[in-house]
């Protein structure tokens, strides 16, 4: 027992409880650890998989099963167990065939939760498996590697995600939720599929008062759960996620998360 028990704390990773480095820093690690051995309840909410989170999983003091794929995995590293998945469903085939028809050479990941492809594969992929840490199996078609999927990742230049984001919105938005996690990243999930269901299940899961739940992002993919809960955004974060939050905390290359713990101590002490 101490004076976070009964406190669930969910961050995003990359550009919140990670440096723009993407480095976990000692006075952030050593916040959360704190406020973990006085009772409180400290997990990710991030849009990496299974597989993409495996590395940064032994440097951070989770005492929770992780919310992954923005909401669409939930996965227990201690008991190597999944608790929830979502696959991609409805016309996702149809919706992926039109995308790569009108955008050839669109750089494509293809997600489960312990295995990643790549179609397309371009710099972008390459920098972002270099910074999840991951490995890949590169594929000349997307049915080389068939469904079901978690995710569909597009990777490739900012302009040409932004014209694809224009395009696919519109034609498919009533099935599939499209955002950016990163610039280069435009995610493409199940129509609903969000980290705030995931913190939500897990919540109640154990038994969290609503009223004591919180939540960290710093972009697109983190707007629904910094709007469903009480929530922090980092000054470095994009714009819309510091609408959203309710609390604007130090950038992330300032030790965001540690502020965090910080406001929460000052607010249970």
């Amino acid at each position: 027992m101490g004076i976070f028990s009964g406190v669930f704390l969910a961050s995003d990773a990359d550009g919140t409880l990670l440096n723009r480095s993407g480095e976990l820093t000692r006075p952030v690690r050593a916040a959360l650890e704190t406020f973990v051995a006085r009772g409180g309840l400290f997990t990710v909410a991030t849009g990496r998989s299974v597989a993409g989170f495996a590395a940064l999983r032994p440097l951070l003091p989770l005492n929770a099963p992780a919310v992954l794929s923005n909401g669409a995995n939930i996965y227990d590293y201690a008991a190597r167990r999944e608790i929830h998945a979502e696959w991609l469903e409805g016309p996702f085939e149809e919706a992926l065939r039109d995308i790569l028809a009108r955008f050839p050479g669109l750089g494509t990941e293809l997600h489960w939760p312990g295995r990643v492809c790549i179609l397309n594969r371009n710099r972008w992929n390459d920098i972002h498996m270099k910074a999840v840490q991951c490995t890949f199996e590169e594929i000349g078609d997307p049915w080389d590697a068939p469904p079901p999927w978690l995710k569909l990742l597009f990777v490739d230049e900012p302009e040409t995600l932004w014209k694809v984001a224009d395009y696919a919105v519109p034609r498919f938005k009533d099935s599939f939720s499209f955002f950016f996690s990163a610039e280069c990243l435009l995610e493409m999930q199940n129509a609903g599929v969000d980290k705030a269901k995931g913190v939500a299940k897990l919540a109640e899961m154990f038994n969290i008062k609503p009223g004591h739940i919180y939540t960290a992002g710093d972009a697109g993919n983190d707007i629904g759960m910094l709007r469903a809960f009480e929530s922090f955004a980092p000054a470095s974060g994009t714009a819309e996620a510091r609408e959203a939050a309710d609390h604007i905390v130090p950038g992330c290359d300032d030790d965001a998360m540690a502020a965090v713990v910080r406001f929460l101590e000052e607010r249970y002490s």
